[in-house]
């Protein structure tokens, strides 16, 4: 007997056999629905101790000649975000991530295996539990006209997809190609090996908190024309062309380190600083919580050096690997000095406590 049956002829209160029904419609369409299971990270068992704090770290703090100073928050990102949730509750205009692809790779600066599954019934389950908690904050944070970014590769397009739509709404999600190839770019392009077929591009979803409210900047676009360069104003394409690549980030790296490599995944300032542009008010809160090479910060300030603005820019990143200290805070004090930025910075720490 089917326990459909068996509740029908026991009796069982109407809502008992509403709730079997909408299992078995659940179920029957699991192919069309995104499932995963919540991963409990050890931030928050430490957070409901209560033993997570938010401490300032003023040795490293840089006094600016403006209004404004941005902040570097060193540590675990989901703690840093709920934290910022108290202060900047749908105050945040703009949200630019550059998150762990979930490729499985070993030997980066940052670890982007570790959420990997493989062996699950769901193989990317921790990966979209990760991003779930962090989207939920981001969307709490944005304000009633703000957009975030995600930069994202094949490997979890199809699933942000669907998270980001769960999340911001189908009709308030966007998904636009970054070609992170270009001749003109990329002189000292390392070519990698590849299988039958040569991935040039990337991805980045365009979540709004809510499209049909949100008229979004021209973005200035270049061209190359009889040998020279020029930027004109344009709206947002789906296709970002001539914003960079890959291999021009690791160059502008290079300018700082001496060594392209000193973090493997870096974007172009020229993306991030149009796609801030496309989204900022002169005073805007922008915040990046997968910080790593600090670009989205150096696109803030360039922003704000080309225009007038006192847009504040909010970093997030842990410190594996000396990311934050070494990478991060070096380039934005270096890029600071040598652009004569104005801007201050403000450095915290997410610190667990015995």
């Amino acid at each position: 007997m089917e326990l459909s049956e068996h509740l029908q002829r026991t009796s069982a209160p109407e809502r008992i056999q509403q709730i079997l029904a909408s299992l078995r419609e659940l179920l029957s369409a699991r192919d069309q629905v995104l499932v995963f299971r919540n991963r409990i990270e050890p931030v928050e068992e430490e957070m409901a101790r209560g033993r997570v704090v938010l401490a300032k770290q003023t040795d490293y703090w840089i006094e600016g000649q403006s209004r404004v100073s941005h902040t570097l928050i060193e540590g675990e990102n989901l703690a840093a975000l709920r934290f910022l949730n108290d202060e900047y509750r749908q105050g945040i205009d703009v949200v630019c991530i550059d998150p762990p692809y979930n490729t499985g790779m070993c030997g980066l600066t940052y670890s982007d295996h570790l959420l990997v599954d493989p062996g699950a019934p769901y193989p990317h389950s921790n990966w979209l539990s990760f991003m779930r908690k962090r989207l939920d904050i981001a969307h709490d944070l944005l304000s009633d006209t703000g957009v975030l970014f995600v930069n994202i590769d094949e490997h979890e397009i199809a699933n942000l997809i669907l998270l980001c739509d769960r999340i911001f709404g189908e009709g308030n999600t966007d998904v636009l190609i970054w070609p992170k190839t270009d001749p003109i770019h990329d002189e000292n392009r390392v070519e990698r090996p590849y299988h039958n077929i040569k991935i040039v591009h990337e991805y980045v979803i365009v979540c709004f908190k809510d499209k049909a409210r949100t008229k979004l900047n021209q973005m200035r676009m270049p061209t190359w024309a009889d040998g020279g360069y020029s930027e004109t104003p344009r709206d947002m394409e789906t296709i970002l062309k001539g914003l960079g690549t890959t291999s021009s980030a690791k160059d502008e790296l290079a300018e700082v380190f001496g060594d392209r490599l000193a973090f493997q995944t870096p974007k172009p300032r020229k993306l991030i600083k149009e796609l801030v542009r496309s989204a900022s008010h002169r005073k805007s809160i922008v915040l990046d919580c997968f910080a790593g090479s600090g670009t989205t910060a150096i696109a803030v300030s360039d922003l704000n050096q080309e225009d007038g603005g006192e847009r504040k820019c909010i970093l997030i990143t842990d410190n594996e690997n000396d990311i934050c200290r070494k990478i991060t805070y070096q380039r934005l004090k270096i890029t600071r000095e040598r652009e004569r930025f104005r801007e201050g910075l403000e450095y915290y720490i997410v610190e667990i406590r015995p």
